[in-house]
């Protein structure tokens, strides 16, 4: 499997050298993962923030349209079976989703003023370039994973 990635990041960094298309697709979780990072580091590590990024970022591709529902759960047990983490950790105090918005707007990915992510379309597939993300979509993601880190029960979350 390792083998097999490196083949495959190698091939796709070969036919785009500065990123400015096909190898962001590689970024997939990266958006979110790297926003839970700049607030959860050292206590989890970056494979650790990336594999919850991916949870989030295969829900967000589901609430656009992109994503069936039993990709979501799928990914998430591929992780889980892992022994990575796949939900939102507890942040530390005072921090939120403005902090976590603030990290994405700075993200290497985006373009235009707009949060951009790589959107799966299923499982080893996605949109080619990463795709400008609603602001509200994102919100309502990552605020939704922040109410589970809370212990909301799901019943009272806002499934936007």
């Amino acid at each position: 499997v390792i083998y097999e990635s490196i083949r495959h990041k190698a091939d796709v960094v070969a036919i785009d050298p500065h990123e400015k298309g096909l190898r962001a697709t590689l970024n997939y979780g990266h958006t979110i993962g790297h926003a839970i990072e700049g607030l959860m580091s050292p206590e989890l590590l970056h494979g650790e923030c990336v594999a919850i990024g991916c949870v989030l970022e295969a829900d967000l591709a589901h609430r656009l349209g992109k994503l069936p529902a039993e990709a979501v759960t799928r990914i998430r047990k591929c992780f889980e079976a892992y022994g990575l983490p796949v939900q939102m950790p507890k942040l530390p105090d005072g921090k939120g989703l403005p902090e976590l918005m603030a990290k994405m707007a700075v993200d290497k990915k985006n373009a235009g003023g707009a949060i951009r992510c790589t959107i799966i379309t299923g499982v080893g597939t996605s949109i080619d370039n990463p795709q400008p993300v609603p602001q509200d979509i994102m919100e309502a993601v990552l605020q939704d994973a922040l109410a589970a880190a809370a212990g909301e029960p799901e019943a009272k979350r806002a499934k936007h």
